[in-house]
């Protein structure tokens, strides 16, 4: 029976004290950039509030972004607290885009939207477990690292994107810019009856948050838990490396595949070469700044998505520039990035000694 020993692997107290000392290190270097640039504090924070939610249109613009910060954040839980840092949500949102865009453009999309769109959804999360595999599988057989093979397959997505747009999924229209054909109607996911750009993708993701409040006080969870502390005894009650690895590592994939699902079906209307557009390293930070539970990755989907929705008003009031929101974005995945090597602990499988 194969034993895991857990070499330095801090406590959970520990770990909430490096990632608080991080955050807390990041927002005062954001602090540090607003004086450098002549700004006030009280001023940028008044306008970032204003920006991001002073009006319905703007409040509603910061719930759209937060969607599918959300959605990744969800996904990417079970990963975490089974100790499996998983960085490969960009490529699997690209190719949960691709599959879901390749069945909406194919007869599928000719369908009542009561049928295309659950189709184009299950698309979406089938090609983003597919690809979630590429960094599981090694990792499960060899022990690889996690984090450099979905660097890796990020990497392959982005080029596979690049071609299909220029090939098979080019939109025969003749644009300049690489992009898929528009969507058809019944594929397409309804806007909500509200100002901005907000569908009916919400209505999923709350409905997701309560699966995933469920699950957080289950035995499934807490035997993640005690997975990523101590894998043998994971073992023993019936929790396995590979069934830890593999089920987790496929719900992160089929979550950020369903986010590529709706950023093509939604608000974009198109597959793009920017359909990630920052969403699956920020929907990380998300995951980590909601210490991987349901409620407090919701406040945080909100929080990060207003740094770019509230940057307007950050320079309307202060004077500061917009960038701050993309600026300060960056240092909190930095922060992240950093609190996650600490925090990570090494575990070597071998037999038990007898």
């Amino acid at each position: 029976m194969l034993r895991a020993r857990s070499q330095g692997r801090p406590s959970a107290a520990r770990t909430a004290l490096i990632v608080s000392a991080c955050l807390f290190v990041g927002f005062g270097l954001v602090t540090a950039v607003v004086a450098a640039t002549g700004g006030r504090l009280a001023d940028v924070v008044t306008g970032w509030m204003h920006g991001a939610f002073g009006t319905p249109y703007s409040a509603a613009q910061t719930a759209a972004y937060a969607v599918p910060l959300v959605l990744v954040a969800l996904g990417v839980t079970p990963a975490l607290r089974a100790g499996v840092i998983a960085v490969g949500a960009e490529g699997q949102m690209h190719l949960g885009a691709i599959t879901a865009t390749v069945a909406a453009l194919s007869p599928i999309g000719q369908l009542p939207a009561l049928l295309a769109l659950p189709i184009g959804a299950l698309a979406g999360i089938l090609g983003g477990a597919a690809w979630s595999m590429i960094p599981a599988i090694p990792l499960l057989r060899w022990q690889a690292s996690e984090i450099l093979t979905a660097l890796m397959a990020n990497f392959l997505s982005v080029q596979l994107l690049a071609y299909l747009l220029r090939t098979s999924l080019r939109d025969p229209g003749g644009y300049s810019v690489p992009r898929s054909a528009d969507l058809p109607d019944p594929t397409r996911i309804p806007f909500l009856p509200v100002p901005g750009r907000l569908t009916a993708a919400l209505l999923l993701v709350l409905v997701l948050v309560a699966v995933g409040f469920w699950w957080h006080h289950s035995r499934a969870a807490r035997l993640l838990d005690i997975f990523a502390e101590n894998k043998w005894l994971a073992a023993r009650l019936g929790l396995s490396p590979a069934k830890a690895i593999l089920t987790t590592t496929a719900v992160s994939g089929a979550a950020a595949g369903l986010a590529g699902w709706m950023q093509v079906a939604g608000p974009d209307g198109r597959l793009t070469p920017g359909v990630a557009g920052g969403i699956a390293f920020n929907g990380l930070v998300v995951a980590v700044l909601g210490g991987n539970r349901p409620v407090r990755i919701v406040v945080a989907g909100l929080v990060m998505a207003s740094l770019i929705t509230g940057a307007d008003g950050v320079q309307l009031l202060s004077g500061t520039p917009s960038s701050i929101g993309v600026v300060t974005q960056g240092i909190l995945l930095l922060a992240v990035a950093f609190a996650l090597a600490l925090t990570r602990g090494r575990v070597r499988f071998g037999r038990p000694s007898d």
